[in-house]
């Protein structure tokens, strides 16, 4: 649900007294039209005494410090090495609040806030030394949590990292870290959509993946080949089978009894059964159709290959815009 454009809800009940009785010349001036001021809705902050803030009118701030993630005491505020650039915009957002009433005195009194990186709108924590994964409730995924290490945290509702050049997301450059302890690995790099780490798995390299499908389609069309062959011979037999006939002792012996011509009765050879004559028309149509289909299946692998193997496919899984090491 959007908030209106000019929201007055958590503004303390003085200001908007105020603001209601001032004249119309100097509340018009307030609004923020053409760039003049604009009375709007900020917290107070909780400030440590060792905190340098550059502070805007309209709930922007530059805290400079040490690590602080939440109120004074959290972090590594009370530790050396562990300064801290924290840059927020629209504090307390989801709820903003200057003030909150007294429940024994009744009375409006002011309300400071600390950090909170869940309700704050956004924000670009640079620090030294942070828990960056457990400040910001981020899943471990494969590449685990950062604890007591150099973060920056980049939080809004919509992030987006622009190069007009090009974008690189690149882990061990150096050999040691900000600490100075030695890198022994290729840390990896984490895409996890919901914060829900339970299902990821490896992205799939294009090119490989093309040659794993170049590699099944070659084996399909192989055992295409065997089968073909197969059909082939199976019909080549069947039609052998279904026409066969051999000599009749029996029968020449009759037609000699008879006529005194031993091929008198059906040439002197054995009758063909129907049953198998039937069943031979039916194999045969059968074995037809199966090697038109895989005729057919043969185009269709090679029309496959072509559209998922080739740069010029329309289903070539490479992305030509993303690569991965």
């Amino acid at each position: 649900m959007k908030r209106k454009a000019f929201e007055m809800s958590g503004i303390s009940n003085e200001t908007r007294r105020n603001f209601s009785v001032a004249p119309e010349e100097v509340s018009i001036r307030r609004r923020g039209v053409q760039g003049d001021s604009l009375i709007e809705p900020v917290p107070t902050y909780n400030r440590s005494n060792s905190e340098n803030i550059i502070q805007g009118t309209n709930n922007t701030w530059i805290v400079l410090g040490r690590d602080r993630p939440g109120e004074v005491a959290s972090g590594y505020n009370n530790q050396t090495g562990a300064g801290t650039i924290d840059i927020v915009v629209g504090r307390m957002s989801s709820d903003i609040q200057q003030s909150i009433i007294n429940e024994q005195s009744f009375r409006q009194e002011p309300l400071a806030v600390d950090n909170n990186l869940a309700m704050d709108a956004s924000r670009i924590y640079i620090s030294q030394k942070t828990d960056v994964d457990a400040n910001f409730n981020l899943a471990n995924g494969n590449v685990g949590a950062s604890t007591a290490k150099a973060a920056i945290a980049i939080k809004s509702d919509a992030v987006r990292i622009i190069g007009r050049e090009g974008v690189k997301i690149i882990t061990r450059v150096d050999n040691q870290n900000s600490q100075g302890a030695e890198i022994t690995s290729i840390p990896r790099i984490d895409l996890i959509a919901g914060n829900d780490d339970s299902n990821n798995q490896p992205i799939v390299k294009g090119e490989q993946l093309n040659e794993v499908l170049k590699d099944v389609i070659t084996r399909l069309d192989e055992l295409n080949s065997a089968f073909d062959s197969f059909v082939t011979s199976q019909i080549e037999y069947n039609n052998t089978l279904m026409t066969h006939d051999h000599p009749s002792p029996l029968l020449m012996f009759l037609g000699a009894m008879g006529s005194g011509n031993p091929f008198a009765i059906n040439n002197g050879r054995v009758v063909m059964d129907p049953a198998v004559l039937q069943a031979g028309i039916k194999s045969m149509s059968m074995t037809q159709i199966t090697k038109v289909d895989g005729i057919m299946n043969k185009l269709k692998s090679a029309i496959t290959e072509m559209n998922t193997t080739m740069p010029f496919g329309a289903k070539e899984p490479g992305s030509t815009g993303v690569t991965v090491s």
